[in-house]
């Protein structure tokens, strides 16, 4: 070889070889096609559910060779040179997939998309670790982000220490411990899911799904194998693997379920690593509320052996599985605390599930989940054991994950049940501590938890569409900001001044509105004659009706707290219902204001109108339906904002100081009351058919705007569709105030209340006219 050849040949090597001595040998890795793999193989699974025919063989085909092209085009070669091993079981894995897919097995291909999937993460969880060892941040950074997202646990750790690593803020090693720490607790907590959903698929004989919750938990336990042993002990951990490689050739269903029971039995203490403190507090808060939970969902779903409510009896078997599993994240702690108190945990959740599945006594599920709320206080303190609103932040991401997971996978039922599960945890516990401090916030969540606008579709909408996907992943993301959103208001110490101000804003915008109609009626009732006192006046009824409607709305806040539940459905449809039956009483009402605004010779229709009476039983007849009508409007005018005010107020005083709160209460009555003599003023200034006419009006938009907030109680419980409309605005300040939304069924609802009013108005001032005229 002349050495100007050698010398080249030397370079090329050189060339060649450089990257392999630094970590840098492998192509750039195509990260996005590894989700890409795992989504295809998945939905080519749920096709083969379907009976086989040449259209979906061909279709399966064309699925399957993109599958194969991302693996071996995309991916293979950077696992090959990092992660041979992992590399070797994704292409065997492939070929079983093909295999399963030519003979149509849809429990193979379930089964092989699980291996497929699980060692995709084991090589990409190894390759990070050792990358950051070696000091490689920036390709460790490319390998981090084929990983498992958390389901019970938000994923912030790793991404923050990586983004710091990237910064040089934070050193590779440093970073290594945190994404350890991490990605290890997430992969615990879905090898205990797959357990128990194996037992599940097991149970309920869904033969494709349990094949791939075996193959998923098999995959999982070989990326953890190595930390069980060191957490466990040898002896545990030999025990673990051989119990696990004999999950697929079990004899039959009772010793797969006895080997199943025996691994969440082995795993029941198990913890990857011991969790920070804030994380700690976190599942502890978590698994408080969801054991105050079971009991509440399960009394409303089961009576007398019987399941009245399905929804709300999956939501307590639901509820009881998710506290299964924070129970676990939490074994090796509180095992190492209190070991008794570990103990009786676990058998309080057993007897609980063994009660839901049998339709058992109510009272027993609430005795046992108070029995395990106290050992949560006695073990953790009474604080951190108390859920309350910052559990429910917690959960609502992972919720929201959970319903594009579902989605994605097709199962939109499924997606829909997860949808009202996040919409309970924000109606009532974000929502009431939001109005106070963001009501615009407070009503875009509540608004993208059912239609959304034309521009940002909700989940609601996009959910009963069936899709499409994009949409519903960008919504996702929308209300996993505002979430965040809400949590950072929530957490900020409120101020005297800023509780004074939004104890204020509460009054005003709950209570002006029924100041402003029991105001004008009464000025009304004044103008037309009708004494204050005496077995005709207004005072009485109307003192009653405030009274009763006061003393309603602290018994209902009472009662719901104390005796019974009310689920978030029911509460809105309480709102809307009573919102619509006082409108209707204050259209009566509006109308005889109308009438009166318009007719002449008032002296002359009262002498008519006693004429007509002078009858005695027609004539208490008569007294008792004005007497009832005014009781009622003013009970319902006062009761339909009630009860909700008084969670307002309960919610801010939990999270403000009281003598503010009690100030902007007390300044926003005085400011109602002025507001009520300001138009009751206005009866002894202005001409009669003046005051007529403005109170009139006045009562007439206020009609319209109970109706639309009547029209969307109802949406918001599930009763009415709400279609968006683009052309009316949305905006946040039109929806509070005034009962405006940019939705077709309340703008349909509120425009011809409109032209009713307007109608009632028209005729009897035609006829004015035409008297006058003739």
């Amino acid at each position: 070889m002349t050495p100007c050849i050698f010398r080249l040949a030397l370079l090329t090597f050189v060339i060649i070889a450089a990257p392999l001595s630094n970590g840098f040998a492998q192509p750039n890795l195509a990260w996005q096609d590894a989700e890409e793999l795992q989504s295809t193989s998945a939905s080519l699974i749920r096709m083969m559910y379907r009976p086989v025919d040449h259209a979906l063989e061909e279709k399966a085909a064309g699925k399957l060779a993109r599958i194969q092209s991302l693996w071996n085009d995309h991916l293979a070669a950077s696992f090959e040179i990092a992660v041979p091993d992992q590399a070797r079981t994704v292409s065997d894995a492939l070929n079983d997939y093909a295999n399963a897919v030519s003979t149509w097995n849809p429990a193979k291909a379930a089964s092989a998309h699980a291996d497929i999937r699980t060692a995709i993460l084991h090589g990409a969880f190894a390759r990070t670790v050792d990358l950051l060892n070696s000091g490689d941040v920036e390709t460790a950074s490319q390998w981090l982000n084929i990983r498992e997202y958390a389901r019970t646990s938000r994923d912030t750790a790793a991404s923050i220490a990586m983004r710091e690593a990237l910064s040089g803020r934070l050193s590779p090693l440093q970073t290594r411990d945190i994404i350890k720490t991490e990605l290890l607790g997430i992969y615990a907590s879905e090898l205990r899911r797959a357990l128990a959903d194996a037992r599940t698929h097991l149970a309920q004989n869904y033969t494709v799904q349990l094949a791939g919750t075996i193959a998923r938990a098999q995959g999982l336990h070989r990326l953890l194998a190595g930390n069980i042993t060191e957490r466990l002990g040898p002896q545990k951990g030999t025990e673990i693997s051989n119990i696990m490689t004999g999950l697929r050739t079990a004899s039959g269903g009772d010793e797969l379920e006895t080997n199943l029971q025996h691994l969440q039995d082995l795993f029941a203490t198990y913890a990857p690593t011991s969790l920070p403190q804030d994380e700690l507090e976190r599942r502890v808060r978590l698994l408080a509320r969801f054991l105050n939970l079971i009991p509440l969902e399960y009394e409303k779903g089961v009576r007398d052996g019987e399941i009245t409510i399905p929804f709300e009896y999956f939501e307590a078997q639901l509820f009881r599985d998710r506290a299964q599993m924070i129970y676990g994240d939490l074994g090796h702690d509180l095992s190492q605390r209190h070991p008794r108190s570990f103990d009786r945990l676990g058998t309080i959740l057993d007897e609980m599930k063994y009660l839901i599945s049998s339709k058992g006594n109510p009272e027993q599920i609430r005795n046992l989940a108070t029995e395990g709320q106290e050992i949560i206080a006695d073990t953790y303190g009474s604080d951190t054991a108390n859920g309350g609103y910052k559990a429910s932040l917690l959960l609502l991401p992972d919720l929201f994950d959970e319903i594009l997971l579902v989605a994605q996978a097709g199962d939109w039922a499924e997606a829909e049940l997860k949808r009202l599960e996040a919409y309970a945890f924000f109606d009532p516990d974000i929502e009431q501590r939001l109005v106070p401090r963001s009501p615009s916030l407070a009503l875009k969540l509540e608004s993208d938890f059912w239609e959304g606008s034309i521009t940002e579709p909700g989940l609601g909408k996009l959910i009963a569409d069936h899709g499409p996907l994009e949409p519903l992943k960008i919504t996702v993301d929308r209300m996993k900001r505002q979430t965040t959103e809400a949590s950072t208001i929530l957490d900020t110490q409120l101020s005297s001044l800023g509780a004074f101000v939004q104890s204020l804003a509460i009054l005003l915008r709950e209570g002006l509105e029924a100041v402003l109609i029991l105001a004008c009626m009464i000025g009304a009732l004044k103008s037309n004659g009708v004494k204050a006192k005496g077995p005709n006046g207004w005072v009485w009824p109307i003192t009653l009706g405030i009274t009763l409607a006061l003393a309603g709305s602290f018994l209902l806040w009472f009662a719901v707290g104390k005796l019974f539940t009310m689920s978030t459905l029911q509460r809105e449809l309480l709102e809307g219902g009573t919102a619509l039956v006082a409108a209707a009483v204050l259209f009566y009402v509006t109308h005889w204001i109308f009438r009166k605004a318009y007719v002449g010779d008032w002296m002359a229709e009262i002498k008519h109108k006693v004429a007509l009476t002078s009858d005695a039983r027609k004539a208490d007849k008569q007294k008792f339906l004005g007497w009832f009508t005014l009781l009622s409007l003013a009970f319902l005018i006062v009761f339909r904002e009630g009860f909700e005010t008084v969670l307002f107020y309960e919610a801010l005083l939990i999270d403000a100081p009281t003598l503010p709160v009690l100030g902007g209460l007390f300044t926003g009555t005085a400011l109602s009351l002025v507001a009520a003599f300001a138009i009751l003023g206005l009866e002894t200034k202005l001409p009669i058919t003046t005051f007529f006419r403005t109170t009139g009006i006045l009562l007439a938009i206020l009609c319209i705007m109970l109706v639309g907030s009547g029209i969307r109680g109802l949406q918001t419980a599930a009763i009415m569709s709400a279609t968006p409309v683009s052309w009316f605005p949305d905006a946040p300040w039109l929806q509070l105030y005034f009962g405006l939304y940019p939705v077709t069924e309340t703008l349909l609802a509120q425009g011809l209340l409109a032209a009713i009013l307007i109608i009632s108005l028209a005729i009897p001032a035609w006829s004015r006219i035409r008297t006058v005229k003739t």
